[in-house]
């Protein structure tokens, strides 16, 4: 996962992990958790991710799927 990348995103989208964590339904310390590659998120929340920071699948790819 690129955190950098999806940090950059939430920030050019003004999107806190606060932000984040209320969009895909869980508490922001668990968001924290996903973000830093000690839980993994799972497709919905992927998705609600996805549609939040307006990514493209290459985008939501280059962020979640490659090292």
């Amino acid at each position: 996962m690129n955190i950098y990348l999806l940090e950059m995103k939430m920030k050019i989208k003004g999107k806190t992990n606060e932000d984040m964590a209320r969009r895909i339904g869980v508490d922001p310390a668990t968001f924290y958790r996903k973000k830093t590659g000690r839980s993994e998120f799972t497709r919905s929340e992927l998705q609600a991710i996805r549609s939040e920071l307006s990514l493209s699948q290459e985008e939501l790819e280059s962020i979640f799927f490659k090292d």
